[in-house]
């Protein structure tokens, strides 16, 4: 690995330093190092390496160097004749986060700490480092998003109570409930959020927060329609729902008869109740309790962290989120988060 970074003279110079020499050596790269990575400008130089420089606009490749502010590089494009710079429209966006801090946050998240442990680690606010998350699991949205599922496609729903965490008491449409409260109405109702999850033979995963109470022919379509391959076989329980959603999209359906778990002996929903218990965990009791308003970016950031076990070693994860945060854009602003909108009409449920 060293010889890709340094060329062979150096290298052998290095070799021939005498110990006292190869020690003052140690203390300036060590110094360098801490120097590098409380630089944020070292976010910058990732960027530069991996980016591609395109106009934020207009997308053409047609820009020119435009001087520099505060120590960062700005472009003009000579297209449009938009000003931006390597920050626009990124996480890094009007941020002062440091490089260190950053990965802090991203191992942190990774390893499923708690968001005051995170905090204290990267010596920011709770606010920042909770904002800083919230960015990154938007900009994961865009990750594997084009996939297509193909071959024995589980599909299923998943349901969790409506959390209004965040909400002013002004704007509350109901009173307040305490954590862990047991739902006022049993069964599935309006008051759930539903979740609908589906997993292929390769792996692929869907996710994506549809609405309250028990999901339509119209709702399923509007999640999974042109994201299943023609062909597929899909796989779910007893719900009529599936039935035309698989007719107008050329689907094989099996569905599993209610008390049984599998039909035909093969096909059953094995691989996605492992997944929805991850799901499960992950929000109710890692979390305890997610604001609605922000339990689709935690699904993106769960489907990344499977997809990235699947792929890549423990060390190299943390890498790769960090290059995928940074470069994906992301036009979520701080102010925006907390006034983003509900995935659901509360408005019918409290009326």
């Amino acid at each position: 690995m060293i010889s890709f970074i340094m060329n062979e003279v150096l290298i052998n110079k290095i070799e021939s330093l005498l110990p006292d020499k190869l020690e003052e050596l140690a203390k300036f790269i060590d110094n360098l190092l801490s120097t590098k990575i409380q630089d944020k400008l070292t976010n910058q130089a990732y960027q530069i390496e991996d980016k591609k420089i395109t106009c934020v606009r207009c997308s053409t490749s047609y820009v020119v160097k435009n001087g520099l502010k505060n120590g960062t590089q700005r472009y003009k494009c000579k297209n449009c004749n938009k000003f931006f710079s390597i920050n626009t429209n990124s996480i890094l966006s009007h941020s002062k986060i440091t490089y260190n801090q950053l990965m802090i946050i991203i191992k942190g998240v990774l390893d499923l700490k708690p968001l005051c442990e995170i905090c204290v680690d990267a010596k920011l606010s709770i606010v920042e480092t909770y904002y800083t998350e919230i960015k990154i699991f938007e900009t994961l949205e865009k990750t594997y998003s084009d996939v297509k599922l193909k071959g024995i496609v589980q599909v299923d729903e998943q349901y969790f109570k409506l959390n209004l965490k965040g909400t002013k008491k002004e704007n509350m449409p109901r009173k307040s409930r305490k954590s862990g409260s047991q739902n006022l109405t049993s069964g599935i109702s309006n008051e759930q959020v539903c979740v609908i999850e589906a997993i292929d033979e390769y792996d692929n995963i869907i996710m994506n927060v549809v609405g309250s109470g028990p999901p339509s022919t119209e709702t399923i379509s509007k999640c999974l329609k042109g994201k299943i391959a023609e062909g597929s076989i899909l796989v779910t329980d007893s719900k009529s729902s599936y039935v035309r959603f698989a007719k107008d999209n050329n689907l094989i359906l099996k569905q599993i008869p209610a008390g049984k778990h599998s039909v035909e002996t093969i096909y059953n929903l094995n691989d996605l109740n492992s997944l929805m218990f991850e799901v499960e965990t992950y929000v109710n009791y890692i979390k305890r309790g997610i604001s609605t308003r922000h339990l689709q970016q935690h699904l993106n950031f769960i489907r990344y962290r499977k997809i990235l076990k699947y792929t890549l070693d423990y060390l190299e994860r943390n890498k790769k989120m960090y290059k995928d945060s940074i470069i994906l854009i992301s036009y979520t602003k701080c102010r925006q988060i907390c006034k983003s909108e509900l995935p659901v009409d509360i408005s019918a449920i409290y009326c």
